[in-house]
């Protein structure tokens, strides 16, 4: 058995410092400062419902600050955008459908089988060009690593497959643009939407399909343009979603040199159709990112693949119920790959 220690006898004049404690005083200091801190911005928050724009705008600049600190301290986002790697923002909604939570069928697939159904009736061709949305081209900003393939959704082969069956030409982007991204970039960081080398690729990946198969829709001609550069600045719109207020000034601005082209308007007589949502209307609709200026720049999807093919397109919103194409000689559908497969 090992024997006791022997015991230390402090020297004289020593004092032993007592344990460090607060003092009841300094406790409710600590808490009325936590009381505080937490009591500004839901003030600030509740006030801006019912005063007037300055109060809002206080309110937006405490609101800023906080997702200043989660964001730059923390690394955290919002409950509407997760950020990623290296900076990276993703919406929640893109991450679900990732992560496998359940969600309902948009109904996109069924739809597309009817309209192919009805082109064929009348034989017009459909060709659906399948766009990769970001997760899938860039997983190593949620989950660093080697990826030597993009991340696919198990439902996507089978759908695709689906469609070519039921007589659909379709044009799956995501290989093409996986490569792509090794040289050029094909989404941005802070914004939802493709950029500008990425928008052109697809173009003319679609110019040289529809030339191949459907050479006589192609106009032999160069048409009439007048080309502009512009460069564009914009914080994105996930940014904007996470900061409305500083979103440049917290995480910087994205650029886009963009080709505006002038000459070749959109055109209801067209016999190609040409359908599709904010991935045809960025770089053209001055709402959406990088419009800016007086006017739509006229640089986006529906100008490069007219441009190319040398003839206005007839450019409609997604396929509805009922829609007509007589005298039409070719429809096309630019698809994000969540509609399809959500």
């Amino acid at each position: 058995m090992k024997p006791p220690a022997a015991k230390v006898s402090p020297p004289k004049g020593f004092v032993p410092e007592p344990d460090p404690r607060l003092s009841p005083r300094a406790v409710q200091n600590v808490l009325r400062t936590f009381a505080l801190l937490l009591a500004v911005p839901l003030l600030f928050e509740g006030i801006s419902c019912l005063l007037p724009s300055r109060t809002n705008l206080a309110a937006a600049t405490v609101r800023s600050g906080m997702q200043w600190v989660l964001f730059n301290i923390l690394g955290e986002g919002s409950n509407r955008v997760f950020a990623g790697k290296e900076g990276w923002l993703f919406s929640h909604a893109e991450l679900d459908r990732h992560t496998h939570t359940k969600r309902p069928d948009s109904g996109v697939h069924a739809a597309l089988l009817q309209l192919a159904a009805q082109l064929k009736s009348q034989d017009t061709p459909l060709l659906v060009v399948a766009i990769p949305d970001r997760a899938t081209i860039y997983p190593e900003q949620l989950r660093p690593g080697r990826y030597l393939d993009p991340i696919r959704q198990k439902d996507e082969a089978g759908r695709l497959a689906s469609l070519k069956a039921a007589g659909v030409e379709v044009l799956d982007m995501t290989e093409p643009l996986w490569t792509l991204r090794d040289k050029k970039p094909v989404f941005y960081s802070h914004d939802s939407h493709w950029t500008p080398e990425a928008m052109k690729f697809t173009a003319l990946a679609v110019h040289r399909l529809v030339r191949e198969k459907h050479p006589r829709l192609c106009s032999p001609d160069t048409p009439l343009i007048n080309a502009t550069i512009l460069d564009r600045a914009d914080p994105g719109d996930l940014a904007l979603q996470l900061d409305p207020l500083f979103a440049g000034p917290m995480m910087g601005l994205e650029t886009a040199e963009l080709v505006s082209i002038q000459g070749i308007e959109p055109a209801s007589s067209s016999p190609i159709v040409l359908h599709g949502g904010g991935l045809i209307r960025v770089y053209d609709d001055a709402s959406l990112s990088f419009g800016g200026g007086a006017k739509p720049p006229r640089a986006g999807f529906l100008t490069q693949l007219a441009t190319l093919i040398g003839r206005p397109l007839d450019v409609r919103p997604m396929p509805q119920a009922g829609e007509k194409y007589e005298d039409k000689k070719l429809v096309i559908i630019l698809l994000p790959m969540a509609e399809l497969v959500p």
